[in-house]
């Protein structure tokens, strides 16, 4: 058996599903905060408040946790089987946007409970520019990966800032025209 495949396939499978438990829950985050936006009281707002709480606790726990340590498992399996990588300056920066997608990752934890409790400082416009950062991390660490170079980190940065605008824009057309609604 060859196990850098095996591990290769561990990590593509952990990351795909990672990013896809990242991606719906800080939607979810969106919609639960429009719902404490209706007001405390609001008995159909309390409803939905109470289903996202739920729907976030469970995707967190059974899908983005086990995700994380499958990708996580697969990207330690695969450098000890080539630990030449530890010594590229590319996978210094493949593994510190990793570590920053970790404390993202624990940081939507933390947005769980708060949204919980009460409305946070965040509003909905908020999440929706939060909801962003991990797609500019992965498109760093693919073209990271994919190139194994620090040239890769040049068309990454390239890459991210202009998509960085693009999001950026299309977030502020999206909420000018749902507030002209």
């Amino acid at each position: 058996m060859n196990w850098y495949f095996f591990f290769k396939a561990l990590h593509i499978i952990g990351f795909v599903s990672w990013f896809a438990g990242i991606f719906y829950i800080v939607r979810l985050f969106v919609y639960h905060r429009e719902a404490w936006d209706k007001g405390a009281e609001d008995l159909e707002a309390s409803v939905l408040r109470k289903q996202y709480h739920i729907m976030e606790s469970r995707l967190y726990k059974i899908i983005q946790n086990p995700a994380m340590y499958l990708t996580l498992t697969g990207g330690i399996g695969m450098l000890i089987i080539n630990s030449i990588w530890l010594s590229s300056p590319w996978m210094h920066v493949k593994l510190s946007l990793i570590l920053l997608l970790m404390i993202y990752h624990w940081s939507c934890a933390r947005q769980i409970k708060a949204l919980q409790k009460s409305p946070t400082g965040i509003n909905s416009f908020g999440y929706r520019l939060y909801n962003e950062v991990p797609t500019l991390i992965l498109i760093a660490v693919v073209m990271l990966a994919i190139w194994k170079s620090l040239a890769g980190l040049w068309i990454g940065l390239a890459t991210l800032l202009l998509l960085g605008i693009l999001f950026f824009v299309a977030a502020k057309l999206y909420k000018r025209k749902r507030e002209n609604n």
